[in-house]
C-alpha cells in the first residue's frame, strides 16, 4: 500500500484567496497564476513518473471567504488516457483541515482497475491546508467507482431496459466531480448507438426527478402539441441511487440565444408552450413542495457571501433588493401551486429543428407558477446580455406564447425575475473577469428596474 502522499505548497497562497479582504484582484491571482502550478505539482505526484505534462481546464471554482475555495479540473492526458479525468481540489483557512482520503473508495478502485493512470485517488499538503481528490473516488458516493467499471455498466444498462450489443465498447466520461456533493456521468455505448447521462445521489432524489419528468411527459403528449418534449426513457437505478438519461441530440437553447438571437425564436416560444402546458396540467400530489419565496430569498442571500466580502457596498445593495422583492410579494394575491419545473432555464432546454426538450428534472414540484416565469425570463435576459442581443423581443416572443395570465401571475413573475437577476449578479459573474464590479452593479441596477416594472 502506498505511503499517505504529501506535497510541499505555498503556506500563504491561499491566503490570497480566502483572506476576507483580500479583494477581488486576490482571488484571480489565485485561480489565474497560482491554483494551476499547485494543481498541476500535485496531478504529477498521483500519476506515474515519466509522461507528457498533463493540462489543466478549470471546471468550475467556488470562494467562501474566510473558510474554503473549491475547484474541479479537467485533466487531459493524452498520452496516458484518451479520456479527461477530472480532480476535485479544496483550499481551506488557518487552522482547518482540509477533505482526508477516502481509503476505502480508493481500495475499491484499485480492484475494479477504472483508476488507472493514476496511482493514488488522493493527496495532500504538508499543512493539511490543501487536498485534492481525483474521479472516481468519492467516500460521500461509494457507488461512482463501480458506475466506472464497465462489467458493472453493462448490468446497470439492463437495468434500464437498454440493450448494448455484443462487443459493445462502453465508454466513461466525467460531465462534473464535485467532492461530497454531486457527479454527473456520460456513458457511451459504441460507434452510432446512443448514449446515457447518469447523475448520481446521496438519496432518493434521482426516483422523484425520474417520476416527475413522467409526469410532464404526460402533462406534454397529451395535448398533441409537438413543439416540445420531454425525453422518454428516464430510469432510476436504486441499486446505485443513479438516475439514467438518454442523451438528446440537439443545440441548448443557451447557446442558440447567445449565439444567434433572432434565431432562437421557435424555441423560446416551444419553451413557452411547454411551461404553460406544465402549469395547467392537473397536479400530481406525489410531486415534493417547491421552495417558497423566502427560501429562495435565503438561497439569493447566501449565494452573495462573496459579494459581501469583496465589496460590502454591493452586498448591502442586493440584500436590501432582495428584501424589497420580499415585500413585493408579500402584497401580491396567491394562486394554488401548481406543477412547477423548478429549473426552467436555456441551459435546460435542447433545441432540435422547432422542437425542444426538456431536461433536468430534479427540482421539480409544486410550487408558485411565477416563479418559473421570472427565472427563464432572467435568463433570458442573461443570455441576451452575453451575445449582445436585445432581450425585449424574446421577452414578447415567450409571454405571448405562453398565453393569457392573471395580473397577479405576472406581477409575481416579474418579481421572481429581479430575484433571480440577482443571484445571477451573485453567481453567475466571474470574480476573474474584467470589470467585475461595474458588471455586478449594472445587473443590481437592471433588477431594480424590473421589479419596478419598467422592462
Amino acid at each position: 500500500m502506498l505511503a499517505e502522499p504529501a506535497v510541499s505548497l505555498s503556506t500563504c497562497a491561499p491566503d490570497l484567496a480566502l483572506t476576507p479582504g483580500g479583494g477581488r484582484e486576490s482571488i484571480a491571482r489565485f485561480l489565474d497564476t497560482i491554483a494551476p502550478v499547485e494543481v498541476l505539482r500535485a496531478v504529477r505526484h498521483c500519476l506515474p513518473p515519466g509522461g507528457a505534462d498533463p493540462i489543466l481546464r478549470l471546471v468550475r471554482a467556488k470562494v467562501k471567504p474566510g473558510r474554503k475555495l473549491t475547484a474541479e479540473y479537467g485533466v487531459a492526458l493524452p498520452s496516458r488516457h484518451p479520456v479527461e479525468r477530472h480532480v476535485s481540489v479544496a483550499w481551506v483557512a488557518p487552522g482547518a483541515t482540509a477533505p482526508g482520503p477516502a481509503v476505502e473508495s480508493e481500495a475499491e478502485a484499485r480492484r475494479r482497475r477504472v483508476l488507472a493512470p493514476f496511482r493514488r485517488a488522493w493527496i495532500g499538503s504538508d499543512d493539511e491546508r490543501m487536498s485534492m481528490s481525483v474521479s472516481p473516488v468519492d467516500h460521500a458516493f461509494p457507488q461512482l467507482v463501480r458506475l466506472h467499471d464497465r462489467r458493472h455498466l453493462v448490468d446497470a444498462l439492463r437495468a434500464t431496459g437498454a440493450t448494448t450489443g455484443a462487443g459493445a465498447r462502453l465508454t466513461v466520461e466525467t460531465v462534473r466531480y464535485r467532492q461530497g456533493q454531486r457527479h454527473v456521468l456520460r456513458v457511451g455505448t459504441g460507434l452510432g448507438r446512443p448514449a446515457w447521462f447518469v447523475k448520481v445521489y446521496r438519496d432518493d432524489t434521482g426516483r422523484s426527478a425520474v417520476d416527475a419528468a413522467a409526469h410532464a411527459a404526460t402533462a406534454l403528449a397529451g395535448t398533441g402539441d409537438r413543439a416540445a418534449a420531454v425525453p422518454p426513457g428516464g430510469v432510476y437505478v436504486a441499486a446505485d441511487r443513479a438516475a439514467w438519461w438518454p442523451e438528446v441530440t440537439g443545440t441548448s437553447l443557451a447557446d442558440v440565444i447567445v449565439l444567434s438571437g433572432p434565431a432562437a425564436t421557435d424555441g423560446v416560444r416551444a419553451a413557452a408552450c411547454a411551461l404553460r402546458l406544465l402549469h395547467d396540467a392537473p397536479p400530481d400530489q406525489g410531486l415534493r413542495t417547491c421552495p417558497d419565496a423566502l427560501a429562495q430569498a435565503a438561497e439569493t442571500v447566501r449565494t452573495a457571501q462573496l459579494l459581501d466580502a469583496l465589496s460590502p457596498l454591493l452586498g448591502s445593495q442586493l440584500r436590501h433588493e432582495v428584501g424589497r422583492v420580499l415585500d413585493v410579494l408579500a402584497g401580491l394575491p396567491v394562486e394554488a401551486p401548481t406543477m412547477t419545473h423548478g429549473d426552467f432555464k436555456c441551459d435546460n432546454l435542447v433545441v432540435n429543428g422547432s422542437r425542444v426538450h426538456l431536461l433536468d428534472f430534479d427540482r421539480c414540484g409544486l410550487g408558485d407558477p411565477a416563479a418559473d416565469i421570472g427565472k427563464f425570463l432572467a435568463d433570458l435576459r442573461w443570455g441576451a446580455d452575453q451575445g449582445g442581443h436585445p432581450v425585449r423581443p424574446r421577452h414578447e416572443e415567450f409571454l405571448d406564447a405562453y398565453g393569457v395570465m392573471a395580473p397577479a401571475r405576472l406581477a409575481r413573475a416579474r418579481a421572481y425575475d429581479a430575484l433571480l437577476q440577482l443571484r445571477m449578479a451573485a453567481r453567475r459573474i466571474s470574480v476573474q473577469g474584467p470589470d467585475w464590479g461595474g458588471r455586478v452593479t449594472r445587473a443590481i441596477a437592471t433588477a431594480v428596474v424590473t421589479l419596478a416594472g419598467e422592462l
